[in-house]
């Protein structure tokens, strides 16, 4: 029975079931081929990524380095460059941008132009005009307000910024403060009136002073004629003070004018300073006036070139103008030694080591700005008595020790006079 149960398996059958296995085997064998194929581009795709992401990451790198490398540039440059952009606001701002205008780049990136740098200036001298027209500006000039509502003098560019297919990004302004230009101007223009009213003072200096010798010899006779009792004689005395003033005048002007030819002999500065100050106290202990000295000597010894007698005008006659200062008495300080001052492109032979220092200090009086500013104008004086010359000569000596002077005063708050020469001539 259970033999009848089992069903028999045809020769059809089998080859059906050999024929369907056989087909399985080579549909197995296709998928391991789709497999292996497919695992390969895999493979291939990840290869090709990889390149892509390592030229990507080299792109990157040097984009990276370019960007830098040009943000360098910027940022070393000694001109201001800002951008603004298509929404005329301030996109980009380098370091001597803020050095000039005293703003952060913080302060002022994204924010209008014409809120933060436009204040008190012409639309037409912006960056925003040359957004708002097309029209660039080359090498012109314009004032600007810094931070502190300081105006300063700029020379200026601007042009268009644009892409690779030109399309406008915004613009590109390139400025420089032109503040020290000026003022060499200025000094430049001075020096020239200055010489030439220096060739006139000489010319008229020279036909003064004979017929001032004349004067002065018939003076001389004729009071020598006139009795003592008689009031005449008192009248040509005065015409002799007055000719022995216009003479001082006169010889002032010549000295002046004249070229000044240095006779530089080693010095030790301080001891230097010593000796005139001995002699400006006598000076004023004989007046009796109620003024201190105090000297302050930041070195001992101060070694240098030095023409002895035209410096000792300088001391001299800076002490005179302190002492002028201190109507009620007061103190007069004189400080010297070697400075570390920065070199002046102006005056050639300075170095860190090389810079010896004079100052004379008063807690008097002060001056104005104004006053301050005409100081070395020669003939301008404050003094009643006073020639206007003075401290003229006394900048010409300095400049001659290829020295520069600089003062600091304040009305009521006193005055302070620096001099700074090269130690070796």
């Amino acid at each position: 029975m259970a033999e009848e149960g089992k069903r028999k398996i045809t020769p059809e059958q089998l080859g059906a079931f050999a024929d369907s296995y056989t087909s399985f085997n080579k549909i197995i064998q296709k998928l391991h081929q789709a497999y292996k194929d497919l695992e390969q581009k895999f493979e291939n795709l990840n290869l090709e990524l990889e390149q892509t992401n390592l030229k990507l990451r080299e792109s990157l790198a040097e984009k990276e380095k370019v960007t830098n490398y040009l943000n360098n540039i910027l940022e070393s440059l000694t001109s201001g460059v800002l951008v603004v952009n298509s929404e005329e606001k301030i996109a980009l701002f380098n370091r001597a941008a803020e050095e000039i205008t005293g703003y952060k780049a913080e302060e002022v990136l994204n924010r209008p132009y014409l809120e933060v740098m436009g204040k008190g200036i012409a639309l037409q001298a912006t960056p925003v005009h040359t957004l708002r027209s097309g029209v660039s500006h080359l090498s012109e000039e314009k004032e600007i307000f810094t931070k502190s509502e300081t105006k300063i003098p700029l020379g200026y560019s601007t042009s268009l910024l644009k892409d690779s297919e030109d399309n406008l990004l915004g613009t590109v302004e390139v400025f420089f403060d032109l503040s020290k230009i000026k003022k060499l101007e200025e000094e430049i223009a001075r020096v020239r009136t200055l010489a030439a009213l220096g060739e006139m003072a000489a010319t008229v200096a020279h036909e003064v002073k004979n017929p001032l010798g004349g004067i002065s010899g018939f003076a001389d006779l004729l009071y020598r004629d006139i009795e003592e009792y008689d009031p005449k004689k008192n009248y040509v005395k005065k015409i002799i003070e007055g000719v022995e003033i216009l003479n001082r005048i006169v010889m002032n002007l010549l000295d002046y004018t004249r070229s000044l030819k240095l006779d530089l002999r080693p010095t030790d500065f301080v001891k230097f300073l010593d000796e005139v100050v001995g002699f400006f106290e006598m000076d004023i202990s004989r007046e009796k006036k109620n003024i201190r000295i105090e000297c302050l000597y930041t070195n001992a010894e101060v070694n240098c070139l030095l023409d002895g007698e035209k410096f000792k005008q300088i001391v001299l006659n800076l002490l005179h103008n302190a002492s002028q200062a201190l109507p009620d008495g007061g103190l007069i300080q004189i400080s010297a030694g070697l400075e570390s001052k920065k070199a002046d492109n102006q005056i050639s032979g300075w170095s860190a080591e090389q810079v010896v220092s004079l100052k004379i200090k008063d807690n008097g009086m002060g001056m104005s700005e104004e006053i301050k500013n005409k100081l070395f104008t020669p003939f301008f004086t404050t003094k009643e008595k006073g020639t206007g010359l003075g401290l003229s000569t006394v900048k010409k000596i300095v400049q001659a020790h290829k020295g520069k002077i600089e003062i600091a005063s304040q009305l009521g708050k006193g005055t302070t006079v620096a001099i700074f020469f090269p130690k070796n001539g």
